[in-house]
């Protein structure tokens, strides 16, 4: 780190970390860059279809977590639907508690399952394929890697796949320890991974990365 500390940096790997995922999610960088230059139009969502729906957001680790981490993957599901319900409006989105009392009554192997057992029309579903908050034993440095996809409860169809690969945060810095407790950065990070996630179903203005939204940061 340099002489600035993490409070002096925070804003900086925050605007760079957003940049990446978006350019990672757009699907072409050129696009999406030239969109931020030039004050164009809205980068468009790579999945359209969930208008008019009533539509389930589920996460599952693929991996072991470690104890501390046991509930990133109902964390990740609440903080999408949080975001998704105010990008997305004219779908109908289940509350994640319903989902999360299925999911704890029942045995189950398919987000198709899950969707049907709730009543959605469509299932969102996020396997945590990687997960970490430390770099080393004193810093942070969150890696995670996600694979989304969405479901068709009707046709138990998968609709749409997406991996969203390495995601860093700070992208290119640690954070000690001693400097914010493991709770806040997990929160932290957490909203980073459900930004990029939700950036998949809504459209957005390239320059929104270039301006701290501090309720995405709590």
């Amino acid at each position: 780190m340099n002489g600035l500390g993490w409070t002096g940096n925070r804003q900086a790997a925050w605007m760079t970390v957003c940049l990446v995922v978006m350019l990672a999610s757009s699907g072409c960088s050129a696009l999406a860059t030239a969109l931020w230059v030039t004050g164009q139009s809205d980068v468009k969502p790579e999945f359209a279809g969930l208008k008019d729906k009533k539509v389930a957001i589920v996460a599952r680790p693929v991996i072991s977590l470690s104890y501390r981490d046991a509930h990133v993957d109902k964390a990740l599901a609440r903080r999408i639907h949080a975001i998704l319900v105010q990008r997305v409006p004219k779908t109908q989105w289940i509350d994640p508690q319903k989902v999360e009392q299925w999911m704890d009554e029942h045995d189950w192997d398919s987000y198709v399952e899950v969707g049907r057992g709730v009543g959605a029309d469509m299932v969102i579903g996020v396997d945590i394929e990687a997960f970490s908050l430390y770099k080393g034993q004193t810093v942070y440095q969150g890696t995670a890697t996600l694979h989304v996809t969405v479901h068709d409860c009707a046709t138990n169809q998968q609709v749409f796949e997406k991996t969203l690969d390495q995601i860093n945060y700070p992208p290119n810095s640690v954070i000690p320890t001693s400097e914010l407790p493991e709770s806040d950065f997990r929160k932290e990070y957490v909203s980073v991974l459900a930004t990029a996630v939700a950036r998949l179903f809504h459209s957005y203005d390239p320059r929104e990365f270039w301006a701290l939204d501090a309720k995405a940061i709590h």
